[in-house]
């Protein structure tokens, strides 16, 4: 069949249900084959952080914990909108399919390395920066297909699905991870991962495009598509607000995750210990992700965006003070549920402000956005931790996050109204 072909996965009737996108047959695939891709990803990122703190130098280990981090966000600011303008141009399965391909010779190449035991902290450091070059190159595709699948009607459920997906997987490849690693080795878990990647492969493979989403992709040249891309976010302010407000939150709530790895080696914990905390921010997010429907109907988008950075700074500090790990996933789990409810209401937010034809850009540069900040982010506490230490390092970053939630509440969300052809 080709890929402009129309997809025989028709969505049933419109409902207003979180799960009403589950019902087309073809986002049910692609969301089940991405949560089994994620698992292994989750599972490579806490192993590469964790084997960081044994392999790297004593003196610089915190730069290269806070280095790894680096290397998964950074490819986006450097790759995104370039990746952006592919995406718009090129058949965007096929595209994908490329993205994914890449990732899985990055996994297979440090499960090499680590059977033969050449794996040392820079080559690990750049394979990550490998790996993190595909999820750069196949993000914003990835968000510009989800529109395609679901429509515009099922669009928040969808995303919210997306991210519920995500932090599952981020909540139970850490544990799988750290067990398997702690039974049979750095090898086993980076040979997983490089398996897992087969299923979203098979996904996208069996998915066809719906003829008109295709037609609606402009066939411009590439410099044609960096300058009408560039000229659409320069002439949509709304699109700045939405990235103004995320910049003040991710820049310094970035700071718990980056030092995690850190503070589970200064609380003494273990292999399946520390998957166990790492997991915590996926419980939370997944909690954050199912009760958004209701914080949004409470507090509203735009408010719910600032309580969720206050709760933030608060669980920071209760990390930051209490160095107990109970203490420490809590407040973990807390930050997570925040994370989702800032990360949802701007990724809807963007993609209502994007009609078809500029939709991978747009993303893009909500990316570069996201990423670019918590690449900033991670740089900073990387640095202070090594200078003045974890605990006040976090109590800092808590402190930050007040006077940014009040900078944030002076920048409206837009109404969420979509633009045409955003279908």
């Amino acid at each position: 069949m080709s890929a402009l072909t129309p997809t025989p996965d028709v969505a049933p009737p419109p409902s207003a249900s979180f799960w009403g996108p589950l019902g087309i047959p073809a986002f049910r695939r692609l969301w089940i084959a991405n949560i089994v891709s994620n698992i292994g990803g989750w599972m490579q990122t806490a192993g590469a952080g964790w084997i960081m703190t044994e392999i790297a130098p004593a003196e610089d280990r915190a730069l290269f914990v806070a280095a790894m981090a680096i290397a998964t966000t950074c490819p986006v600011f450097l790759f995104g909108f370039p990746a952006g303008v592919l995406a718009d141009r090129f058949d965007r399965r096929r595209y994908i399919l490329a993205c994914q391909i890449w990732m899985m010779l990055a996994a297979l190449a440090l499960a090499v390395l680590a059977f033969t035991g050449r794996l040392t902290h820079w080559n690990l450091l750049g394979l990550i920066f490998c790996v993190g070059i595909g999820n750069a190159m196949n993000g914003p595709a990835w968000h510009a297909v989800v529109p395609e699948i679901v429509g515009r009607r099922y669009l928040p459920q969808a995303i919210a699905l997306n991210s519920a997906g995500f932090n599952l997987a981020r909540t139970v490849g850490p544990v799988i991870g750290q067990v398997l690693q702690g039974l049979a080795g750095i090898f086993a878990l980076f040979a997983t991962n490089t398996v897992t990647f087969l299923a979203l492969i098979a996904a996208i493979a069996g998915w066809r495009r719906p003829a008109e989403a295709h037609a609606q992709q402009r066939r411009e040249g590439l410099w044609q598509g960096f300058a009408s891309g560039l000229a659409f976010i320069r002439d949509t302010p709304a699109l700045w607000r939405v990235w103004g407000r995320a910049t003040c939150f991710f820049a310094p709530a970035i700071a718990y995750a980056t030092l995690l790895p850190l503070m589970g080696r200064k609380l003494g914990l273990g292999d399946a210990e520390y998957g166990f905390l790492f997991s915590s921010f996926g419980v939370g997010a997944v909690a954050g992700t199912m009760m958004l429907p209701r914080f949004n109907a409470w507090l509203g988008p735009d408010r719910a965006h600032i309580a969720a950075m206050l709760t933030t700074a608060a669980a920071t500090a209760l990390g930051a003070s209490v160095p107990h790990v109970v203490a420490v996933g809590a407040g973990l789990a807390v930050c997570g549920a925040c994370w989702m409810v800032v990360i949802a209401n701007n990724n809807v937010a963007t993609q209502n402000l994007l009609p078809s034809w500029v939709r991978a850009r747009g993303m893009a540069v909500h990316q570069i956005v996201f990423f670019g900040s918590l690449t900033v982010g991670q740089a900073l506490w990387g640095v202070v931790a090594d200078r003045i230490g974890i605990s006040w390092t976090m109590g800092c970053a808590a402190a930050l996050l007040v006077p940014m939630a009040f900078l944030a509440a002076s920048i409206p969300l837009p109404a969420p109204t979509l633009r045409a052809g955003a279908d």
